[in-house]
């Protein structure tokens, strides 16, 4: 009861401190807010993205065109001897008729109709490779490579490598502005308490005079920063969730590919928000009571 009690008295004195100096608090709180604003685009931006790795590294495969004139055995023969091969999850053999319905239904999906202009296309029969980890398609190429079989060999490992690129590119960036501003929200709000403590500075001596300790007179001052984060969590994540319905559509056609923009990821998303937010503004707080406390006695 006594405990429940001191808590009582820690958050309201936090609340009412946080009102006595709103402008700073309020200021803090808004870079908070900025500050975990940026987090989310970040966290949703690398969750896109790698959500588009994930999908391209399922589809990631080997195509191996074939020879013309081919015999049925010595295709066979080439399939079981692919098959065998470490990283081959399965090999599919791709006819020249089936490569061609591919192609007309890939002019479809567009609104366009293939015209051949009366000419007799024939396309290459190919063998389609899938991997059992998109890593090992190189050992999986240069394996088959040397198949007098095959004319030549194609992978997606460029494709792959060009977005493991973006993706580190936007981590490094997004890491970096995020440091920046959580310097920015730490600096504030160490300012904040210091000026809170400074314009207490009289109450702090009654108490210490009157027997207070140190933890009873330190918690109401953490506290009150601690209020920034959680304000700021709270309206960032009520922001995200406002816009999350328009996100979805947004992250499909920028990555052109499926995403995990889920309800599980917003609620992944909100507590990794609430989290920093509290963190920061928790750390920021200790910092400056444990720094200026002294100094107002």
């Amino acid at each position: 009861m006594r405990f429940l009690r001191f808590i009582y008295f820690a958050v309201v004195r936090a609340w009412q401190g946080f009102w006595r100096n709103a402008m700073m608090s309020l200021a803090a709180t808004a870079t908070v807010v900025l500050m975990l604003v940026l987090l989310s685009g970040l966290f949703i931006v690398i969750g896109g993205l790698n959500s588009g790795l994930a999908f391209i590294e399922s589809k990631v495969g080997v195509t191996a065109m074939l020879r013309d004139g081919l015999t049925n055995e010595q295709r066979n023969i080439l399939i079981a001897d692919a098959e065998k091969v470490r990283g081959v999850a399965s090999v599919t053999y791709v006819s020249p008729e089936e490569a061609m319905n591919r192609l007309r239904q890939a002019y479809a999906d567009r609104g366009l109709n293939l015209n051949t202009g009366g000419a007799n296309i024939t396309l290459q029969s190919s063998l389609e490779i899938a991997l059992t980890d998109a890593k090992l398609g190189t050992s999986v190429s240069d394996a088959l490579a040397t198949r007098p079989e095959i004319e030549r060999i194609t992978t997606q490992r460029d494709l792959l490598e060009k977005l493991l690129g973006i993706i580190g590119a936007i981590r490094a960036v997004g890491i970096a502005a995020l440091l920046l501003v959580g310097l920015t929200v730490m600096f504030m709000i160490v300012n904040m308490i210091r000026i809170a403590v400074y314009s207490r500075s009289g109450e702090i001596e009654i108490m210490r005079l009157v027997g207070a300790s140190d933890s009873f007179i330190r918690w109401p001052f953490i506290i009150e920063g601690v209020l920034c984060g959680l304000i700021g969590s709270v309206i960032t994540i009520i922001l995200v969730a406002l816009v999350w319905d328009p996100i979805q559509p947004i992250m499909v056609t920028v990555f052109q590919m499926p995403t995990a923009v889920s309800r599980d990821f917003l609620a992944t998303l909100s507590a990794v928000v609430l989290g920093v937010g509290l963190s920061v503004a928790g750390l920021g707080s200790w910092i400056s009571v444990r720094s200026n406390l002294s100094s107002a006695s």
